[in-house]
């Protein structure tokens, strides 16, 4: 198949699933609720809509700060202002194609740092497991945050609840049903058996692959410089969810803990291979302002909004800004690596 137009089916792939997603969220929103949402925007203060998008910029700076770090070890250093137009322009691919915006900015920088494009895919994935390691830390710290608060109460009441209901739908279901499901339980786990050495060296080559990438850190020349920049790049994160509570009344209450865990569900939803996570974003971080802060769904409605819209903007606007300046600033340029130091 031609390379385009399988790019091009699975953006549509993509964008249908985002899209189906939005659908299940507006489907039920009453025109008394759509005046609320137009209301709760109107109302909004967008000066804290611009200050989160600053700390955006500002956690963009240090990621390309901190890819500056991996690289050094393999190739020549790469000017920052190529490496930032790169994190950026691998940020608006992501909201074409999901996933590809990690590979597509080391093609970026391949091409304007003069830098071996293979070492630079090896420094991305290092990026990965790094982000996946704090954010797995900032989960588990969420967790211990709320082992008596919100979380844990929403979780207790509604899941029970939910087990319950479930219990009492199901309790008089046809035994041959229980029997049917039994029998694909365990033609599952003899598959699972068969092929159990199979997913045994699958589960270790990723453990391995995730522990050789922490422990390509410590050969950097700045090992704690990196830590600082990836803790610091996840602060700007949490500060971003926290500091856009205060656009809206209702969220303005909402404290720092609360922040976190709209930035883990958050965080959840733009993992979805979706254009940027939509859909699922506005999804999850709706429910949980809804469910676990208590917060109207009108106003979750339209805080879940404003966050991932204000981002997308902000990505276009400076992603098409790199796009026009990465060729006029590189374009005497002979080595990659002139100048935007200099600037």
């Amino acid at each position: 198949m031609n390379p385009i137009l399988k790019n091009v089916l699975k953006f549509l792939l993509f964008l249908s699933i985002g899209v189906g997603l939005v659908y299940l969220i507006v489907r039920k929103i009453t025109p008394d609720d759509w005046k609320n949402i137009k209301q709760a925007a109107l109302d909004a203060n967008y000066f804290w809509v611009g200050a989160s998008l600053a700390i955006g910029v500002l956690s963009h700076i240090l990621r390309a700060l901190r890819w500056q770090l991996l690289i050094e070890p393999i190739d020549k250093k790469p000017g920052l202002f190529n490496t930032f137009c790169a994190v950026i322009l691998g940020y608006m691919a992501s909201y074409g194609l999901p996933r590809i915006g990690e590979y597509f900015k080391a093609v970026v920088l391949a091409k304007y740092g003069k830098v071996n494009l293979p070492g630079l895919v090896g420094t991305v994935i290092v990026e990965r497991v790094v982000d996946t390691l704090l954010m797995f830390v900032l989960f588990i710290l969420m967790i211990l945050m709320n082992l008596n608060g919100k979380v844990y109460t929403i979780v207790k009441t509604k899941g029970t609840a939910f087990l319950e209901d479930k219990w009492n739908s199901y309790s008089h279901i046809n035994p041959i049903i229980y029997i049917a499901i039994a029998a694909v339980l365990i033609v599952g786990a003899w598959f699972l058996y068969k092929k159990r050495d199979k997913l045994f060296g699958s589960a270790k080559k990723f453990i391995g692959n995730f522990l050789g990438g922490i422990k390509s850190v410590g050969h950097l020349k700045s090992p704690m410089l990196f830590w600082f920049y990836s803790v610091a790049i996840w602060i700007c994160y949490l500060l971003m969810v926290y500091v856009c509570f205060f656009c809206i009344a209702e969220t303005s209450h909402l404290t720092i803990s609360d922040a976190l865990i709209v930035l883990i569900f958050g965080t959840v939803g733009v993992i979805v291979p979706t254009p940027g996570g939509m859909g699922a974003y506005q999804y999850l971080v709706k429910s949980v302002l809804v469910s676990v802060l208590l917060i109207s769904a009108a106003n979750a409605f339209t805080f879940a909004w404003i966050m991932w819209g204000s981002q997308l903007i902000l990505i276009v606007f400076l992603g098409l800004l790199s796009l026009l300046l990465l060729p006029i600033i590189n374009k005497d340029d002979k080595t990659g690596i002139h100048t935007v130091e200099n600037i």
